[in-house]
């Protein structure tokens, strides 16, 4: 590349013209290092191999540190957590939806998701409870059912205190990839100086600020996010510990059963953003889709102060509203779901690939998602819709109606994703 003076540079009073001669190459050389770190943030790192070594590098350290025992998450206890508490029942849930003791789920790689393959006994762990507290969970756990108030409560708090534990864990982590990245960017703008100075003395330099780097920027974002989160989750944590207590009503939990045995467990967060009296709330709620022998559980809850939401979120009952419903918690709530890998491999690739894509969106709970991700119930919802249409069930002034939701669930099973989009290259 070559090389220019800069227009000005203000030099220190005092200092002589040969001072200044050592000095003008590395001043260029930094101006020049700038110019070439605002085209392409990247170029901090020596290679693409690099670059993904490090990547790789970072998530093996990370996956350590998440099973890595540490204090039970149970209030008030000082003992250490057991390595692999279970956020969702591994023998009445995950072993039942499993093949060759494997589910496929969700996992984000470099700014893409993918759905892999784990093994059962990892699906859905994580450090939280000491043996003590673990045992809390041992009644529905051995019964392979939930069936009390107190086994959904419990199956709230472990939800909440796994997100709880992912955020903990995310902010401690990206802070320390951030780290990383500083460290990086400013030994590669220092090099650069040094290289070019041509003086006799040592050449230090210190206290390098950089500003609008989207790289700093996404670093930013999601801290800010896992900030603005994680109060209200130790406040929904502690209003269901409360309740589990003292049976008071801190938390609005809605349950509900299929009696569908559905392919797919769920556990985790969503969102669902609404006006109340002219005034924008955000509610934080718990997600649950629990699989057991012949039916499905199903469970959304909030802080009491949501309940008003949260119930409207349940109201319609119906077959395609809850299926759309159980769709969106998926997409646009938890990424923390596991699937029985037939049951994805049978969905087309492109709508596979549409619902990769869509998972990358921050949408809310009440979006609905518009191609099918449980295609065995859709296929049982639009057969029974068929057979009652053939029958004439259908009242004459709703046909026009259910002709419509037929078309819609048809619609969604039928889903062709946009073509992908493709760069020319102009060099």
């Amino acid at each position: 590349m070559a090389t220019s003076e800069p227009v000005e540079i203000n030099w220190p009073e005092g200092m002589d013209e040969e001072e200044r001669e050592n000095l003008r190459g590395a001043l260029i050389a930094y101006d020049e290092a700038l110019k070439d770190f605002e085209a392409d943030h990247r170029i901090v790192f020596p290679s693409d191999a690099e670059r993904n070594r490090q990547f790789y590098g970072f998530l093996k350290k990370s996956a350590k540190a998440w099973a890595k025992p540490g204090p039970c998450m149970y209030d008030g206890c000082t003992k250490t957590s057991i390595p692999r508490s279970h956020t969702i029942s591994l023998s009445s849930s995950i072993r039942l939806i499993a093949e060759n003791n494997h589910v496929v789920t969700p996992q984000f790689r470099e700014g893409v998701v993918e759905l892999v393959s784990v093994g059962v006994r990892e699906a859905s762990t994580f450090p939280g409870f000491c043996d003590e507290h673990e045992a809390l969970f041992s009644d529905f756990e051995t019964k392979k059912q939930m069936t009390t108030a107190e086994h959904f409560g419990l199956q709230a708090f472990r939800t909440v205190c796994r997100e709880i534990y992912t955020k903990r864990h995310h902010r401690k982590r990206t802070e320390e990839l951030r780290a990383d990245y500083r460290k990086l960017r400013e030994e590669y703008v220092v090099g650069r100086l040094k290289k070019a100075h041509t003086g006799t003395q040592p050449f230090n330099v210190s206290g390098l600020r950089f500003e609008n780097d989207p790289i700093e920027t996404k670093f930013v974002e999601a801290l800010n996010d896992i900030q603005t989160d994680l109060p209200q989750l130790e406040n929904l944590y502690r209003a269901i510990l409360n309740d589990l207590q003292n049976g008071t009503d801190g938390v609005a939990m809605f349950v509900q059963s299929l009696d569908v045995q559905l392919p797919v467990c769920l556990s985790g967060l969503g969102v669902l953003n609404y006006m109340d009296k002219d005034v924008r709330k955000r509610a934080l709620c718990f997600l649950a889709i629990i699989p057991e022998a012949g039916d499905t559980k199903i469970m959304l809850g909030a802080t009491s102060e949501h309940e008003g939401i949260v119930r409207l979120h349940f109201h319609d009952k119906s077959s395609p509203a809850f299926l759309e419903r159980l769709e969106s918690w998926m997409i646009y709530g938890s990424d923390h779901w596991f699937m029985t890998p037939s049951a994805w491999a049978a969905i087309p690739e492109g709508r596979q690939r549409a619902i990769r894509e869509e998972l990358l969106e921050t949408l809310s709970l009440a979006d609905p998602v518009p191609f099918s991700l449980l295609d065995g119930l859709r296929k049982q919802i639009v057969s029974l819709i068929e057979q009652q249409l053939a029958s004439g069930a259908i009242p004459s002034q709703d046909i026009v109606r259910v002709k419509e939701l037929l078309d819609r669930e048809e619609a969604k099973l039928a889903y062709v994703a946009p073509p992908r989009e493709t760069t020319e290259n102009t060099t």
